[in-house]
């Protein structure tokens, strides 16, 4: 078995580049959206909802998408420094999105709208849902190593739980997001 690093794609340091381009374009374009045609952000007053769009760009669309490009971009690093920086951004885009639903549920509070009232929040909760539940075994998955557990756990561990941590699709945001 061969234990050398792997060898970067070519390109990838072009793709990466364009990414990060692309996912700051589209924070800018957010923030400018709400800047010029929304009246701005701020969170005690009636554009405390215009904090709900700018989070969870940043939040589910951007950190999350640096999130799965670590182990791409970092793939020569020690193991561990990039599964830290992969969880830290995760945690990162849960905390901002969850200030954008606290946001949103506040202002529909104070204002005396219905929560939950169109397609878009129904799926967007489904979203942030899927996003917290699947990291609920992070934790316990990054501390905990097959070879620490005894035989039977091993086995259900290796063939059951540890092929779908983490496995879920990554374009309900996108779904929600429009």
């Amino acid at each position: 078995m061969e234990t050398g690093a792997a060898p970067t794609p070519a390109a990838l340091p072009y793709f990466v580049a364009f990414s990060q381009l692309l996912g700051l374009t589209v924070v800018a374009v957010t923030g400018a959206w709400l800047g010029l045609y929304r009246g701005g952000v701020a969170w005690e007053s009636a554009l405390q909802f215009n904090v709900h769009p700018l989070c969870m760009v940043i939040g589910l669309v951007f950190l999350q998408g640096d999130a799965l490009l670590v182990y791409r971009v970092f793939r020569n690093e020690a193991k561990r420094t990039t599964k830290v920086l992969h969880g830290l951004l995760h945690v990162f885009a849960l905390i901002i999105a969850l200030v954008g639903l606290v946001a949103v549920f506040d202002y529909h509070k104070k204002k005396g709208y219905a929560d939950l009232y169109s397609l878009h929040s129904w799926c967007g909760i489904l979203v942030f849902v899927l996003y917290f539940v699947q990291l609920l075994p992070v934790p316990w998955s990054f501390v905990l190593s097959a070879e620490s557990l005894p035989p039977p756990a091993r086995l259900l561990w290796r063939h059951h739980l540890r092929p779908f941590r983490g496995h879920r699709p990554a374009g309900p945001e996108g779904g929600a997001a429009v």
